[in-house]
């Protein structure tokens, strides 16, 4: 056992940077400390901030747009694009539906993404449609669209 401990990277650092063994050593123990609290303050981030438990839903809703006559297909556009579109679809839509937001908010944010969406695809379209869809898992476990439905059209002028 002994010779096993002496290669390790702490052992190492032990040996031969004391302060940083030290200073990696608190860190360590305020990440274990932390954990047994169950809270997380930076610089303790945990893996439970990123795994909340999601509650079983028979139906979830999800947006698909229309360019050009081609449904938008996100899983071909990079991360930060891709999720700049589904969040903001996701947190302006309910604010558009309750109508929360003014006309003159809801025009611009129609205009940005139709603007955005068409030059991230270098598409020469003038008109987009946003669908909200109700989607659910069959038993086999993949989804399917229970119902779709036009959420609204934007033609570019």
């Amino acid at each position: 056992m002994g010779s096993f401990f002496k290669k390790t990277f702490l052992y190492r650092l032990y040996s031969e940077e004391r302060k940083f063994f030290i200073i990696i050593s608190l860190y360590c123990m305020g990440i274990f400390y932390y954990a047994l609290k169950q809270r997380e303050e930076f610089p303790f981030l945990l893996y439970g901030m990123y795994s909340l438990k999601e509650e079983a839903q028979n139906n979830y809703t999800a947006y698909s747009m229309v360019i050009d006559g081609r449904e938008v297909n996100y899983s071909r556009l990079k991360e930060p694009q891709k999720e700049l579109m589904i969040s903001s679809l996701q947190h302006v839509i309910p604010f558009i539906e309750a109508g929360i937001q003014k006309s003159k908010e809801v025009e611009a944010y129609k205009e940005w993404l139709f603007r955005y969406s068409v030059d991230m695809r270098g598409l020469e379209s003038n008109k987009m449609s946003v669908y909200t869809l109700t989607c659910a898992y069959n038993s086999a476990g993949n989804p399917q669209i229970l119902k779709k439905e036009l959420l609204y059209t934007y033609a570019a002028k």
